[in-house]
């Protein structure tokens, strides 16, 4: 890992360096250093190659147990677990459209962007944990692999969370998560969502070019910032461009 990124980690707190440390384990895993290792090394050997302490090492490890990517066994050390490390859209984790689309070597962008502000109705304040009848801002795209439609989403944002500005002079056109964290310093830390097919309707079905019966794969969320607020109803119709997998931890 370069000293100069973990230089600037150092600067953000114990929680944004085990962050990069997983960030850069990662890579070492998939392309680097440790891209034929059944096993990492020690955490006090890690912790010595990294320039960390080893409760920092302990914490990126932990999390990567968490997700899947290794197994820490007793008397053996930090297993790899080579088939989790190389599945690329996986549905247990948080999905950003575009990194999602150049994971499978296609050039991402969103066309047809619609930004307006509603009413709240019932269900959506619920969700939202606002008051029937609050402004939230909804923004509609639809996004390409290459040429494409790979991806409709629709956003809803409570009004609110931009305070006093003036939300039509923001850029709302970026990956929502971005938005939230650069305008709204809401950062996603995990949601709830449902899975189902969906037809869509004639809007969505036109935009993604189905043919006729062919359905799409909805996932309908709401996001949670660190404080276990909602901040963020999503849905998102995905059409079979996609291979989701999903990691199901037993112990």
């Amino acid at each position: 890992m370069k000293e100069s990124a973990l230089a600037s980690s150092s600067r953000l707190g114990g929680a944004v360096i085990s962050d990069r440390i997983v960030a850069s384990l990662l890579e070492e895993l998939r392309t680097g250093r440790y891209a034929r290792a059944d096993r990492l090394p020690a955490e006090v050997d890690l912790a010595a190659e990294l320039g960390v302490s080893r409760t920092v090492i302990r914490d990126a490890l932990s999390e990567m147990e968490r997700a899947g990517y290794v197994e820490r066994v007793r008397g053996i050390g930090t297993v790899v677990n080579r088939t989790v490390l190389s599945l690329r859209s996986r549905l247990d984790q948080k999905l950003e459209y575009y990194p999602l689309i150049r994971s499978f070597g296609s050039y991402p962008h969103a066309d047809g962007i619609q930004v307006f502000p509603i009413r709240a109705g019932e269900e959506l304040a619920h969700n939202l944990d606002i008051e029937p009848g609050d402004d939230v801002i909804c923004i509609k795209k639809r996004i390409l692999a290459d040429t494409t439609p790979v991806i409709y989403s629709i956003d809803y944002l409570p009004r609110a969370l931009f305070g006093t500005r003036d939300y039509t002079r923001i850029d709302l056109t970026g990956g929502v998560f971005d938005i939230l964290e650069r305008e709204c310093h809401q950062q996603i830390s995990s949601n709830v969502a449902h899975l189902k097919a969906s037809c869509g309707d004639d809007a969505i079905r036109s935009a993604m070019r189905l043919a006729p019966g062919e359905a799409m794969l909805l996932l309908d969320e709401v996001c949670f910032n660190r404080l276990c607020r909602p901040v963020m109803r999503s849905l998102s119709y995905y059409t079979n461009f996609f291979d989701f997998s999903i990691l199901r931890k037993l112990l």
